[in-house]
């Protein structure tokens, strides 16, 4: 079985179209689960839960852009 696609701070933002602040605020709260690694304490999420995200907020909003 195939690994699930991992994404950075970057590609998670581009993904969700926002901020890198927006980003690390739905990472601090819960709202995106994310893994936190390395001495920096990067942070990276799985594709599938921004993706998931994604429709629940347009679920939520009707659609609206952030």
């Amino acid at each position: 079985m195939m690994s699930e696609q991992r994404l950075n701070w970057r590609q998670a933002c581009k993904l969700l179209g926002c901020s890198r602040g927006h980003f690390y605020r739905l990472v601090n709260s819960g709202d995106l689960p994310a893994e936190r690694y390395g001495r920096v304490k990067g942070v990276l999420v799985l594709k599938s839960d921004c993706e998931r995200y994604l429709k629940e907020w347009r679920e939520r909003t009707g659609g609206e852009d952030q």
